[in-house]
């Protein structure tokens, strides 16, 4: 193979220097003409953004909220219902307050229920996933995956005796639960139908209270039986082994 003289090196050279430079040239327009894409795309955006209303890609251009966090807060919404406040943000999987604080003046809550009891407050337990079912009062992450299970192996909930088969879920939190989810469409009565009357309830009722066993719950149908229907939740306290602090977690639970 013959060598390349001095002067051929030299244009094959500035042959390779031209084609680099023209690859690099390509290469810097491409990407100045995807951040000016971006830049177009950011300043067609309206802000504040509306949280209960915006799109994942518009919450994209959010600083700190990446496609994961964005996916995260349109299912947060979709699930659990709408924002009512900025601190509902907090809630969401993967955002903190670092995170919220550095684009709290780019976002806004409009459409949001004026009154807490709307039902868009209201988490639907037939659809709401573990970490959503974890901001209900008395649900932790082992009772939401209990849920979870129970409704994927038996269908929907239709009624609060429903829930009560689930593992984990006695007549002590059940109130609560009632109070925070959509009514179920089995049921005719919600919060306060399974409270427990002491007057009526038998041993095995009264020992799904809690602080109540079975000697302090023979203990309250012997006291009934003997001095009459109880009338206050003071009376609960002469029954012996019920103190203030027992009496004080049965109030929402009992009737008289």
């Amino acid at each position: 193979m013959r060598k390349l003289t001095v002067k051929e090196l030299q244009i094959v050279s500035s042959v390779v220097i031209l084609v680099l430079m023209g690859f690099v040239a390509v290469r810097g327009y491409s990407g100045a003409e995807s951040i000016e894409q971006d830049f177009n795309q950011a300043e067609s955006v309206s802000f504040p953004l509306d949280l209960n209303s915006c799109t994942e890609k518009e919450l994209e251009l959010l600083p700190g909220i990446g496609p994961a966090k964005a996916r995260a807060i349109v299912d947060y919404r979709t699930s659990v219902g709408q924002f009512s406040s900025l601190d509902d943000l907090l809630k969401v999987r993967g955002i903190g307050e670092k995170t919220l604080s550095s684009f709290k003046e780019m976002v806004t809550v409009e459409g949001a229920a004026d009154s807490h009891e709307d039902v868009n407050t209201l988490i639907d337990i037939n659809k709401a996933d573990v970490l959503s079912l974890q901001n209900i009062p008395g649900i932790g992450k082992a009772k939401a995956e209990a849920i979870v299970e129970f409704r994927e192996k038996n269908g929907s909930f239709k009624t609060s005796d429903d829930l009560l088969k689930v593992p984990g879920i006695g007549p002590s939190i059940l109130s609560e639960i009632l109070a925070s989810i959509v009514p179920l469409v089995g049921s005719e009565k919600q919060s306060g139908s399974l409270k427990v009357n002491v007057n009526t309830a038998d041993v095995e009722e009264l020992c799904g209270l809690p602080g109540v066993g079975p000697v302090i719950a023979r203990r309250i149908v012997e006291y009934r039986a003997s001095f009459g229907l109880f009338r206050s939740y003071e009376d609960l306290e002469n029954v012996s082994g019920i103190g203030k602090k027992t009496v004080a977690e049965l109030k929402e639970l009992v009737e008289f």
